[in-house]
């Protein structure tokens, strides 16, 4: 599983031997649970994802009243 993790992922993984958890390795040297990296990748993500569906919408909207005004 560790193999496709650091393929994925560009960042290499270490198995934590005190209590079998996986670390992910930081460029700053800090050590993280990947779980606490996943949700803050995860929290980003679906906010980077609601400003673009958001923005969107906007440009929606313009379209109509520009259709609507001709």
């Amino acid at each position: 599983m560790q193999k496709w993790l650091d393929r994925l992922m560009g960042i290499p993984l270490e198995e934590n031997p005190v209590d079998k958890t996986i670390v992910e390795k930081l460029p700053n040297g800090d050590n993280r649970h990947v779980d606490e990296v996943y949700k803050a990748r995860w929290v980003w993500y679906h906010t980077i994802l609601a400003v673009e569906i958001a923005f969107t919408n906007i440009l929606l909207v313009a379209i109509l009243f520009v259709l609507a005004v001709k």
